[in-house]
């Protein structure tokens, strides 16, 4: 009997510590599965392309954890929609006014989850599309010389492009600066890429504080560095979006970690993240969640998770870091605290009209509870 008992004890602590950030994985299974079918059924062609670029990510970790080819499907009819978006001169629209590098990078994500699911004609529209926005950022000198990506295009409700908008901006720097550019590199094996990757990133920790906070950069919607010291710019720069920030800056750099292939860089950049994750780890709230509660940046925060995890996974074991993530999984698993925080609970007949907080906070909250459930599910580039 002891003996059956040590087993059993022992096959646990086994299973929890190759799933240590489950607080109750076949509950946040269950979650997922009915995470991916109100996609499905509700929100799989948003207009909002960085939206229904993550409704489409999430789609395609359904698919690889539930095996249901109805997720793939139509996270492949969406990106072939992104396909026929781009315009001429190589962007997206982003679904309301202007043209935002941020927002591209985060639904081009979805070609990067989808590549080695898809056949060999549409990997090589993907590559060819990405590389056509690259070349125009290039072309049209949207990177500062800092090494900060601009933040896009001032345009009309119709998409018209009225002029450059080449202010440095934190989430573009992440999201097409660190993530696209990494993905050009390790696709191409072009070092240019890559180099305009790590400068981006780089460009973001030297803004970062001390105490690890990163600020959200964007001089003209009034958060510039610059102007330190006036009341209305800072907040805006370190008060209205730390959260949101620190999602999107997560996901750029754990995309460079893992693919760039340069030890000394990647190095570097996990040194220079550490401030930030002590930080997460020392303002994260006592229910598991992050940010002012209900406000638009903690609709946007779920992405810190894939950050933690992919720091636990990848540079440090640190068993607070799994216990944070256990805590926002306990979190999201009691359904009136997840409705409230903003998942499952949008408009479900809401497929375009407009950007809302909980269309937000479902989009991005897929891949943090994929992330959960199997760890570097959402940024796994390599085929099987």
């Amino acid at each position: 009997m002891l003996l059956t008992i040590l087993s059993a004890s022992a096959a646990f602590q086994a299973s929890a510590a190759e799933r240590p950030f489950c607080s109750d994985c076949a509950a946040t299974r269950a979650f997922f599965r009915k995470h991916c079918d109100y996609v499905l059924a509700h929100k799989n062609n948003h207009k909002v392309i960085f939206i229904g670029g993550y409704y489409g990510r999430t789609l395609v970790a359904g698919y690889k954890i539930f095996h249901d080819r109805r997720y793939l499907d139509a996270a492949v009819a969406y990106a072939d929609k992104l396909l026929a978006l781009q315009s001429p001169r190589g962007y997206w629209g982003t679904g309301y006014h202007d043209i935002y590098l941020a927002d591209t990078g985060s639904a081009l994500g979805l070609f990067i989850a989808l590549y080695n699911d898809v056949g060999k004609d549409r990997r090589q529209k993907y590559v060819d599309a990405v590389t056509k926005y690259v070349t125009a950022i290039e072309k049209d000198g949207l990177i500062n010389p800092s090494g900060a990506l601009g933040t896009g295009w001032r345009a009309t409700a119709d998409g018209t492009i009225t002029g450059p908008y080449r202010d440095e901006y934190t989430i573009s720097s992440a999201l097409t600066g660190g993530e696209i550019f990494t993905w050009m590199y390790y696709r191409t094996g072009n070092t240019h890429y890559r180099d305009v990757a790590y400068r981006a990133l780089r460009w973001i920790f030297s803004t970062m504080r001390q105490d690890g906070k990163i600020p959200y950069v964007l001089a003209g919607e009034g958060a510039s560095p610059a102007k330190a010291g006036d009341p209305k710019n800072d907040q805006e720069l370190w008060q209205r979006w730390p959260y949101d920030t620190s999602a999107y800056v997560g996901e750029g750099l754990l995309s460079f970690a893992l693919y760039a292939k340069s030890p000394k860089q990647v190095s570097e950049l996990e040194t220079d993240v550490r401030p930030h994750i002590e930080w997460l780890l020392r303002t994260q709230n006592a229910d598991g969640t992050w940010a002012v509660k209900g406000s638009g940046d903690q609709k946007r925060s779920p992405g810190v998770v894939d950050l933690l995890i992919w720091y636990y996974t990848s540079v440090k074991r640190d068993p607070r870091i799994a216990e944070a993530v256990r805590k926002f999984d306990a979190f999201l698993l009691v359904p009136g605290q997840a409705r409230t925080f903003g998942l499952l609970s949008a408009d479900p007949d809401n497929t375009g009209a407009g950007t809302t907080n909980e269309d937000v906070a479902t989009s991005l909250a897929g891949r943090a509870i994929a992330d959960i459930l199997r760890p570097g599910i959402d940024s796994n580039w390599q085929a099987k």
